[in-house]
């Protein structure tokens, strides 16, 4: 839910053709086709046990989850690595279908009974439409973005600007709705992937100028300029909703090593507020499915109040508690909100919990848009705020982390290697009570980067060229340079000048084992 001026805006009216889902996964052997007769097969494979369900909830029908993503793609994105392991992952999206509800029909009866099939993995009521998350010199606004400067206070940006800004990197926003034509947005020319931009428009700009405005004389300037921003909408049609499917469309046009910001959240029965979105086993699966491809996925916590470590599932499974057997890791970075002054204190509507990794401001944000509905294309506002606000500013420090090691010739962060380096509470700034905030850190770039230059790629190359000479220079007697041999032999360049040259050789070739020791390690 947004927070705008410590005020919860009204809630953006739905379509009306827009109509509420149970969304079904069957188990691998069931094996549904994915159009055409599905409903017939089910009768065939299940008896009696699908027509008693119709005669009991008339008018339900069963179709695809994933109705704008063709069926051979989706067989594709079953093919990823889970994250820090090697082993393939077996989840099919293909096993995931929807049951359309009629207007009087109770969805949570209907999933409660399917939950009991032998045949389904899962079943859910689909948690639909909420409202996201929200609670340089001369780009006017930037003396009010405080979250850009120096660490207690901010994460350090304007510190490593120098050395990164974003270039090299692409960065998707999904959520709802956003003015790209905003003056301080249309020179990123940030492009859909796909869905509709509907709603919460205001919102979505927002969450864009902290990552992307542009620097020039209007407005602000955003945390990684530099960055290549398109968005994708969770709006698939005018009156489709679907988050997973939204995340799988954004990963097949997304290169490992980019930022995928989720800025939407969900409601469940098991809990008293909103909660993370990948609570929907579909919206984990699809997560997961991200973040085995190289992607970078950046989760806001959500504005619910909830403890996390507590949260159950429809079969009492504590999965977002890290110290809970239970626990299932999607591989995403999830980030809470606190206060934009230091010592930074845990906002009351943010969710925490072991598995928040990361923190950063929720109020008091300055950024394009009004922050919800509106669509201006001149607006700004100073009290952006929220696990919305919170996580474009963690989604901004990934992209300059990346680019960063872009710049500088190493390798890019894998998933589970940023978010260890973001979360790490030896180097970041602590919230003013971690023992009972539970919200992780806010990182500081510049213990990370630092300020200084980027050593020249060549040095390395000039490493591994020295290794090269060594080895002629430990030849035989009588090839092109030696020091087995004589003052009379070819190739002798003296006692002084091959002790040199070996010492300076050995130096550089361990610089160079080095530094490839150190990208690997990245």
């Amino acid at each position: 839910m947004a927070i705008i001026e410590n005020q919860i805006p009204p809630v953006q009216p739905l379509s009306s053709d827009y109509k509420c889902r149970v969304v079904v996964k069957f188990k691998p052997d069931m094996q549904l086709p994915y159009s055409g007769a599905i409903t017939e097969v089910l009768e065939q494979r299940l008896g009696s046990a699908w027509v008693e369900l119709n005669s009991r909830f008339h008018g339900l029908r069963l179709a695809p989850y994933f109705s704008t993503i063709e069926e051979g793609q989706l067989r594709q994105f079953a093919l990823g690595e889970a994250p820090g392991t090697t082993a393939k992952s077996q989840t099919s999206f293909l096993q995931y279908y929807a049951i359309e509800c009629p207007e009087g029909v109770e969805a949570k009866a209907i999933a409660d009974e399917l939950r009991s099939w032998p045949t389904v993995e899962t079943a859910y009521v689909e948690g639909g439409p909420t409202p996201p998350p929200l609670n340089p010199s001369d780009d006017p606004r930037s003396i009010n973005q405080g979250y850009l400067d120096a660490a207690p206070g901010g994460i350090n940006a304007r510190a490593v600007w120098p050395t990164a800004d974003g270039s090299g990197i692409g960065f998707v926003d999904l959520e709802q709705g956003w003015t790209l034509n905003h003056e301080d947005l249309a020179a990123a020319n940030i492009t859909i992937i796909s869905g509709v931009s509907q709603a919460y428009h205001g919102h979505g700009t927002a969450v864009l100028g902290e990552v992307s405005a542009v620097d020039n004389t209007r407005g602000g300037i955003g945390i990684a300029p530099g960055a290549t921003a398109r968005v994708v909408s969770q709006w698939r049609t005018a009156s489709t909703y679907n988050t997973a499917e939204a995340i799988l469309s954004a990963a097949a046009a997304m290169s490992a090593g980019d930022v995928l910001l989720l800025e939407a959240q969900t409601s469940h029965p098991n809990a008293s507020g909103y909660v993370p979105v990948e609570v929907e086993q579909a919206v984990f699966d699809a997560i997961q499915y991200a973040t085995s491809q190289g992607i970078v996925v950046v989760e806001a916590g959500a504005n619910g109040s909830v403890d996390l470590d507590t949260f159950q599932d429809y079969d009492g499974k504590q999965i977002l508690n890290r110290t809970s057997t239970d626990f299932r890791d999607s591989g995403a970075i999830m980030v809470g909100a606190a206060s934009s002054t230091a010592p930074h204190q845990r906002l009351s509507f943010s969710n925490y919990g072991s598995r928040i990794d990361c923190f950063a401001w929720g109020e008091n944000i300055d950024t394009c848009g009004d922050g919800w509905t509106g669509t201006s294309t001149t607006a700004y506002t100073t009290s952006f705020g929220g696990t919305s606000g919170a996580s474009p500013i963690i989604a901004g420090a990934a992209l300059l982390l990346q680019s960063w090691a872009v710049r500088i010739g190493r390798a890019i962060y894998t998933p589970q290697a940023l978010r260890d380096v973001l979360s790490d509470a030896n180097l970041h700034t602590h919230s003013a009570d971690p023992g009972n905030d539970r919200i992780g850190v806010m990182p500081d770039l510049q213990k990370l980067i630092g300020s200084s230059k980027p050593k020249p790629f060549w040095l390395d190359v000039l490493a591994w060229a020295w290794l090269i000479l060594l080895g002629a220079l430990l030849i035989t007697p009588g090839g092109i340079l030696c020091i087995k041999c004589g003052s009379l032999d070819p190739g002798y360049l003296g006692d002084t000048a091959i002790n040199l040259l070996g010492v300076i050789s050995i130096g550089l070739g361990i610089y160079g084992f080095v530094q490839r020791a150190r990208n690997k390690r990245s």
